[in-house]
C-alpha cells in the first residue's frame, strides 16, 4: 500500500485520495456514467410522454392518476419533476444496487493498488445483488416513511386549529421547514445504512449483519460520516429549490427550463452528489478497518 494511504486520517486525506484516484483511474466514474444515462433515458421519456405515438403507451398511467390537463402544454412541465424524481428513486433501488456496489469493488480496487477489471467486477457485485437490492430498498422505505410522517404530523397538527408551532406559521413549517427536515432525514437515513454496501461487497458479511455494523460504524465515525454525506448534498439544494419552484419558472423563464434543469439535476446528483458520498465513505470505511 502506497504512502498516501498510510496518511493520517483525516477528511481532507479522504478527500484528496478521492479525486486522486478518480484522477489516476477515470473508470471508477463509469458506474456512476451508466445510471446517469439510463436516467437520463427516463427522463426523454417522460418528456416525450404527451406527444405521439408516446402517449399511446405513457399517457393512460398520467390521464388516471394526475389528470389530462398533465398531457398538454405546458402543465406537462409542471408534473415533469415529480415524475423525475419517482424515475430516480424507482432507478436507485433497481439499478443503482447494482452501479453503487460496482463503485465500492472498485473503490476497493484502487485503494489496493490493484487493476480494475470491470467484466470481473460487475460478476462478483451482480453475485451480490438480491442483499445490495434490499439495502437500497430499506433506505427508499425509510426515506419515504419517515418524510411521510413528518408531513402528515405537521398537517394533523395545523388541522386541529393551531395557528402556530414554536412561533412559526403553518406556511412556515410545511414549506422551508419540512424542506429541511427532509434533508436531514434523506442524510441520516444514508449515513445509518452507508457502511452496509462496503460491508457486503468487500467484508462479504451476510445481509442483516451488515446492516448491524453499519450501524455501529455510523455511530463510530459519526461526525466524518455526516460530514461526507452532507457536503455534497450541499450542492444538490440549489436544484431542489428551483424545482420546488416549477411553476415559478415556466411562468417567468420558460416552460422547457425545468427539462434543463431535470438534466442538470441527473448531472449533479449522479456524478457528483454521488460519486463523492460513495466513494469518500468507502474509503472512510478502508481507512477505519486499516486503523483497528
Amino acid at each position: 500500500m502506497d504512502s498516501q494511504n498510510k496518511k493520517p486520517f483525516s477528511l481532507k486525506n479522504i478527500y484528496r485520495f478521492t479525486f486522486h484516484s478518480l484522477n489516476s483511474q477515470p473508470k471508477l466514474l463509469i458506474p456512476f456514467l451508466i445510471f446517469a444515462a439510463v436516467e437520463a433515458v427516463f427522463l426523454f421519456f417522460i418528456y416525450v410522454a404527451p406527444r405521439l405515438p408516446f402517449r399511446t403507451v405513457l399517457g393512460p398511467p398520467i390521464r388516471a392518476f394526475w389528470g389530462e390537463g398533465f398531457l398538454h402544454y405546458p402543465a406537462n412541465f409542471i408534473l415533469l419533476p415529480k415524475l423525475a424524481s419517482m424515475s430516480r428513486t424507482f432507478l436507485s433501488v433497481i439499478l443503482g444496487s447494482l452501479t453503487t456496489g460496482m463503485a465500492v469493488s472498485m473503490a476497493f480496487e484502487i485503494y489496493n493498488k490493484k487493476a480494475i477489471r470491470l467484466p470481473d467486477i460487475l460478476k462478483s457485485t451482480f453475485r451480490r445483488y438480491g442483499p445490495l437490492f434490499i439495502v437500497l430498498l430499506l433506505i427508499t422505505a425509510f426515506f419515504y416513511g419517515l418524510a411521510k410522517l413528518a408531513f402528515v404530523s405537521l398537517t394533523k397538527y395545523f388541522m386541529a386549529g393551531h395557528t402556530a408551532l414554536l412561533y412559526l406559521k403553518p406556511r412556515i413549517w410545511l414549506g422551508p421547514v419540512l424542506f429541511g427536515i427532509n434533508l436531514l432525514i434523506v442524510i441520516f437515513v444514508q449515513a445509518v445504512f452507508i457502511y452496509a454496501i462496503p460491508l457486503l461487497i468487500i467484508a462479504k458479511e451476510k445481509l442483516f449483519k451488515a446492516i448491524i455494523k453499519s450501524f455501529v460504524l455510523f455511530i463510530k465515525l459519526f461526525i466524518p460520516t455526516i460530514i461526507l454525506i452532507t457536503l455534497p448534498v450541499l450542492f444538490y439544494i440549489p436544484i431542489l429549490v428551483l424545482q420546488y419552484n416549477t411553476s415559478y419558472l415556466i411562468n417567468n423563464v420558460f416552460p422547457e427550463s425545468v427539462l434543463i434543469l431535470a438534466f442538470v439535476s441527473i448531472i449533479i446528483s449522479s456524478l457528483v452528489v454521488d460519486f463523492l458520498i460513495t466513494v469518500s465513505t468507502t474509503f472512510l470505511y478502508l481507512k477505519n478497518k486499516e486503523n483497528v
